[in-house]
């Protein structure tokens, strides 16, 4: 599922698809579905999805992405001025969970 958020002034590609979960465990050593169903999911989860559908947005291929860490999520939000990830939030949630958005331009990656 591709799509485009406003985070701040600048407009960011997201894409999310099976390997989403994957590289995002990767990333931050933190299985995103439990976290998800906790009682109080942490603030930041959805925040730390967008960089990845962010940057799955700029790849090729996801294998691509298994060399970032949590450092590249740092350098990723140090582009954006305090709070425009944090207002962007629910947009990126909405995105990476609603799945089928009739605005939404699927993108072929990798294949």
């Amino acid at each position: 599922m591709y799509g485009e958020i406003k985070i701040g002034s600048k407009t960011v590609g997201m894409l999310s698809n099976a390997a989403s979960l994957y590289v995002y465990k990767n990333i931050f050593r933190e299985d995103f579905l439990k976290k998800l169903q906790e009682e109080k999911p942490d603030e930041d989860l959805f925040q730390k999805m967008g960089f990845v559908m962010a940057k799955m947005a700029e790849v090729e291929k996801p294998s691509e992405l298994m060399k970032m860490n949590i450092d590249s999520f740092y350098d990723w939000l140090a582009d954006f001025d305090p709070l425009d990830v944090v207002l962007a939030t629910e947009d990126i949630s909405k995105l990476y969970l609603a799945n089928k958005d009739g605005s939404s331009v699927p993108k072929n990656v990798g294949g």
